[in-house]
Parts: structure tokens; C-alpha cells; sequence
């Protein structure tokens, strides 16, 4: 039953996007991964397909879903990652459902690989790449802001108490320089109480450091992420960091290198350990839609025990 419902909500999803007027597009990610602890398989990392469409001048819906993997489903679930609707007033974008968060959008930008690896954000659980509220976005000359007030868990996880996590951006400069040349310079914070066990017992604040810079071939950034969870429990609470840098030189319209080095300190308060993660690699762009890019991944846990892997990512976009 719960399987023919899977299949039933896809086939009208894909109705759906079929016949509606407005912009369908996808991104695939594969990769085939070889690791000296033995690993060796194909992997379908991520598959977007997303559907938007303007209503008027005014008003933009957009409907994303997202498959991948899943620690507690199954080998790939499918999730509601976006669904929202924009709304664009003389004072702003105001925007209401499911969308993404403003915490290391820039950066993501930045980095530009998204296939290959997602932000340390992301992987390490300073912040959600979407979740469930409103948002409000500006820009003034050189400066976009935005601010958000959400659930908090995230897109894959339901709300937990009657808390609202606040996520605020502000960036000077060019805020996508994956397709802009320029720089930028800004910072993320984000405000989160929550419960334990039906009591308020923590409070979790980010907040992130960034620039970038994209010239004369090369694009490349550095950020650095400051987690603090206060619990009442403990007279320090536990503070979390991230130091990320991240680089891309391009020969031409089809070839360029990649680099990029995550710091991961879990608790800076108590000891130094430090978990590291190395990416290069080269990055070719097949045909239109299509890109391959081979890499070495070094990864280096808190034992200071490293894992050495090579990764062929594929990325498929239409």
C-alpha cells in the first residue's frame, strides 16, 4: 500500500510538471567512489526536479523535490524541499512555504561545485539547506540582506516545539559569483531556542564569516563558522568551528581545477581535536548539461586517521 502511494504521488507529480505551463528543470549527481578502507561503488548522490513559474509580474511560485540518500529510509527517499511563493513589493521579496536558507547560500555560490561536495555548513550541522517559514529579502546598491524565520530541524524533519529559529544575511558585493566577476564580504547569524524533553533547556546560535572573489580565471573564497550551543546544564556550553577555503582556476569554457580544505573543530572549549577534509580534482564540462570531475578526497578523522579516496562525480542538469 505505502508503495503504490510512492509510486502514485510521483506519477502526479510528474503530471503535474508535464503539463503546466512554466520552467521544469533537474540536476542529477553521480559519482563513482574508490577508497582505500575497501569502498568501491556507484552512487546516485542527488536528484532535484523542480518546477516554477511566474503567476504575474509580481508573484513566483517554485515546487522542488529532492531524492537522495537517508540514514533512516530507504536506499533513496524523496523529500519536499521547496515550496514557496514569492511575492515582490517595492519594499522587498517576501516569501512564504518551504525555501532555501539564506545561511551559506553566497558561499555555495562561491564554491560552485555543489556536486562534488556541499557546504560545511550543511555537512556538519551548523544549519539546514532549507526549511519551513517566511522570508524577506532587499537589495540596496551593492548590499543584499535577507532574513528568515523558520521551524528550524530543517526540511527532512518536522517542527518539535513552538520555538522559531531567525537566520539573517547580509552580503556587500556580488552575491553570485559562480556567474558574476567581482568580490563580497558579509556575515550569517542565526538564533535558535529549543526544547528538551518539554522543557527549554538550549539555545543554538551560528555565525559566519565569509568573502570571495572572482577574476581574471580564478574564483575562490574562505569562511569561518562559529556554532554555540548553550545549554543550562553546562556553564560553557559547547562552541563548534568551521574554517573552509575553497578555489576554482578555469583554462577555458571546459576546464578547470578545483581545490578546497574544511577545518571542522567539534568543540574548541575543551580540546583541539580536528576534523579535515581535502578535495582536488579537475573539472570538465562534456557537453552542454553535462560535467565530470575526478578528484582526490583526503579525509582526516579526530584520531588523526586519514582516508584516502578517489571520486568521480557526474553531474546531469537540464
Amino acid at each position: 500500500m505505502k508503495k503504490r502511494n510512492i509510486v502514485l504521488s510521483f506519477y502526479l507529480i510528474f503530471c503535474v510538471f508535464l503539463f503546466a505551463e512554466g520552467r521544469v528543470s533537474g540536476k542529477v549527481f553521480y559519482n563513482y567512489t574508490s577508497a582505500a578502507n575497501g569502498d568501491n561503488a556507484f552512487n546516485m548522490k542527488r536528484a532535484y526536479l523542480t518546477f516554477a513559474n511566474e503567476v504575474d509580474e509580481s508573484v513566483f511560485y517554485k515546487v522542488t523535490y529532492d531524492m537522495g540518500k537517508n540514514d533512516v529510509g530507504s536506499a533513496h527517499t524523496a523529500f519536499l524541499k521547496i515550496a514557496s511563493v514569492t511575492w515582490k513589493t517595492k519594499f522587498g521579496d517576501m516569501s512564504i512555504g518551504m525555501q532555501g536558507m539564506n545561511m551559506f547560500k553566497t558561499m555555495e555560490n562561491t564554491w560552485g561545485h555543489r556536486f562534488i561536495q556541499k557546504m560545511p555548513m550543511d555537512t556538519y550541522g551548523f544549519s539546514p539547506s532549507a526549511d519551513l517559514g517566511l522570508g524577506f529579502s532587499r537589495k540596496i546598491g551593492s548590499v543584499s540582506t535577507s532574513a528568515l524565520l523558520t521551524n528550524g530541524p530543517g526540511y527532512k524533519k518536522s517542527e518539535e516545539d513552538h520555538h522559531k529559529k531567525l537566520s539573517t544575511h547580509l552580503v556587500y558585493g556580488e552575491p553570485r559569483l559562480n556567474k558574476n566577476k567581482g568580490f563580497n564580504i558579509g556575515s550569517s547569524f542565526s538564533l535558535e531556542p529549543y526544547n528538551i524533553e518539554g522543557k527549554f533547556k538550549k539555545e543554538r546560535t551560528v555565525i559566519s564569516f565569509f568573502s570571495g572573489y572572482s577574476g581574471s580565471g580564478f574564483r575562490g573564497g574562505i569562511e569561518l563558522d562559529i556554532k554555540h550551543d548553550h545549554d543550562e546544564d553546562l556553564d560553557e556550553g559547547i562552541n563548534s568551528q568551521i574554517i573552509c577555503t575553497y578555489g576554482t582556476y578555469q583554462f577555458s569554457n571546459k576546464v578547470s581545477i578545483l581545490g578546497r580544505i574544511d577545518n571542522f573543530y567539534p568543540n574548541i572549549n575543551s580540546e583541539k581535536t580536528k576534523i579535515q577534509s581535502m578535495i582536488s580534482g579537475l573539472n570538465y564540462k562534456l557537453d552542454e548539461g553535462l560535467t565530470i570531475a575526478p578528484t582526490l578526497r583526503i579525509t582526516t578523522d579526530e584520531n588523526k586517521t586519514s582516508t584516502k579516496s578517489i571520486v568521480i562525480n557526474f553531474q546531469f542538469e537540464f
